[in-house]
């Protein structure tokens, strides 16, 4: 997606207590013949390390996710970055015992498992129910240079920020905010509002991309946002790679923010 963001602001460490738990996590994938099993066992263990942390923070794969993962090309990918993308706002410091067997499945497919204990890390506090906003795009499938808005419906006044991650970009391109910006410098809402705002769509757009650099079979890719409210303002840098941002998310107690994720999917346009 392109945006005109470009100011750039230093990171503020929160200090916040971090709670850790010692959890038995388990992940499985399922391969065919010409994937390589190492590859295979990656994905298991990731899948394994969103379950260690899923179990100390509740964080679960969305209905809505499932769904596009399943009407999208490249169903497989979809999925392992949905998976990825449900570890933001939680750590694991460190795992044991881990046992990683692979196993002959039906038609020629076979199944690695990965299983450890993880010892994960959370933000302390809990959710504030009231502390709420509701996130909704103008579409979750949108074509090459298409428009996309995004309409914040806040429980109450709170600073909001909005954050994509692009799952193909590799280091601090990774995570880049698109709101707000020098454009669109609203920082705290009090009442529904529309990202781009009417002041700032009229010196700027959001439109998605599809990025280059992929292979000609994909049609489709996914990315996401994030919508990070808090009670009082953080400040964020422009960019982060997605380990030092979800270093970051955790360290916000969970009484003081609210993390809203959503997925959309971009359709290669014709050539």
């Amino acid at each position: 997606m392109r945006a005109a963001t470009v100011a750039l602001l230093s990171l503020l460490a929160l200090p916040a207590a971090a709670s850790a738990e010692w959890v038995r996590a388990s992940g499985s994938y399922m391969f065919p013949p010409v994937m390589p099993e190492a590859e295979a066992c990656q994905q298991a263990e990731e899948r394994a390390r969103a379950d260690a942390i899923r179990q100390v923070s509740g964080e679960t794969l969305s209905a809505e996710d499932v769904m596009r993962c399943s009407e999208q090309g490249d169903e497989a990918e979809c999925a392992r970055n949905s998976t990825v993308w449900t570890m933001v706002g939680g750590e694991i410091g460190a795992t044991r015992d881990k046992t990683v067997s692979s196993t002959d499945e039906a038609e020629g497919f076979r199944k690695c498992t990965v299983s450890f204990e993880a010892d994960v890390h959370v933000a302390a506090g809990q959710p504030d129910p009231n502390f709420t906003i509701g996130v909704d795009l103008n579409n979750t499938v949108l074509r090459d240079g298409e428009a996309l808005t995004v309409t914040l419906k806040p429980s109450q006044p709170m600073a909001v920020q909005i954050f994509q991650w692009l799952p193909y970009e590799q280091g601090d391109a990774q995570v880049t905010r698109l709101f707000p910006n020098r454009f669109d410098s609203l920082a705290r809402i009090e009442r529904p509002i529309t990202v781009p705002t009417e002041a700032g769509a009229k010196l700027y757009d959001l439109k998605v991309a599809f990025p280059t650099g992929q292979a000609p079979r994909r049609k489709m890719v996914d990315e996401y946002l994030m919508v990070v409210a808090t009670r009082t303002p953080v400040v964020f840098r422009d960019s982060y790679s997605l380990d030092d941002f979800n270093r970051l998310i955790a360290e916000i107690p969970q009484n003081d923010r609210r993390i809203v994720r959503k997925a959309y999917a971009i359709v290669r346009g014709n050539e």
